[in-house]
């Protein structure tokens, strides 16, 4: 009986390769039509750092190696969960204040997101899609939470739209590659760059939690006894008492 190559259902790979050129040069080129002072300012200067963009690639890898009839339940979930974020934010920012480091670090939306994609990335295929399609949710949640505070423009009307075109456009150019290999060897390196993923937000996550505060704290007032009938102005009263009978 023949076995069926693991390549098989795969798709072409010029949707990826078209995905991932072209938007590739439309992000190059609204950093190229910045001017030199306004670098800091890019609206997507915070989606391509290494907390943002990861957890994006995972995602897009493990869509793309789902099985196809389940891609659609994949993406309602995913945009359920990303709908949550949007609407339950408050809420995540008040559960996570009292973790220390957490404010001062995105409310460690970055390294949760890498655990959520990394999890059911590194299970084998066979029973990744039963842990895939719950963490879709928090997922999806944590990644625009993540995106509603890495906002370096401070709310500029550009930053929003821009953003979510180019976390759309890797998560959909890494879908379509990861898709268009079915072969062993791209499982087995899906399934490394997710550990990875794990070991990088175990290591961000703790690196945050472990920060010194660095901010300054004013000192303590010393504290005052009081006792006597004037508590409180006992060495005031004292030194005017000397001051009048030295006069």
């Amino acid at each position: 009986m023949p076995i069926a190559s693991p390549s098989r259902g795969s798709l072409p790979l010029w949707p990826g390769l078209v995905l991932a050129i072209g938007g590739g040069a439309v992000i190059l080129l609204s950093f190229l039509l910045k001017s030199p002072g306004d670098y800091v300012d890019w609206p997507l200067a915070s989606v391509l750092t290494a907390e943002r963009l990861l957890p994006l690639l995972g995602l897009g890898i493990l869509i793309g190696q789902l099985p196809r009839k389940a891609l659609a339940r994949a993406v309602v979930l995913l945009l359920a969960g990303i709908a949550l974020g949007f609407v339950l934010r408050e809420k995540f920012y008040e559960l996570m204040a009292p973790v220390p480091g957490a404010a001062a670090n995105m409310f460690l939306a970055g390294p949760m997101a890498c655990l959520l994609i990394g999890f059911p990335l590194v299970l084998p295929r066979g029973i990744r899609l039963w842990l895939a399609l719950p963490l879709l949710v928090p997922a999806g949640a944590v990644l625009a939470i993540a995106g509603l505070l890495g906002d370096v423009t401070l709310h500029a009307r550009s930053y929003l739209p821009s953003a979510c075109f180019a976390e759309i456009w890797l998560v959909a150019g890494m879908a379509f590659l990861a898709a268009a290999f079915r072969q062993a060897w791209a499982m087995i390196g899906a399934r490394i760059f997710a550990s990875w993923l794990i070991a990088i937000g175990f290591l961000y996550g703790g690196a945050h939690l472990a920060a010194k505060q660095n901010g300054l704290v004013p000192p303590p007032f010393p504290a005052v006894v009081e006792t006597g009938e004037f508590a409180g102005f006992e060495t005031v009263l004292e030194q005017l008492d000397r001051a009048g009978e030295a006069k």
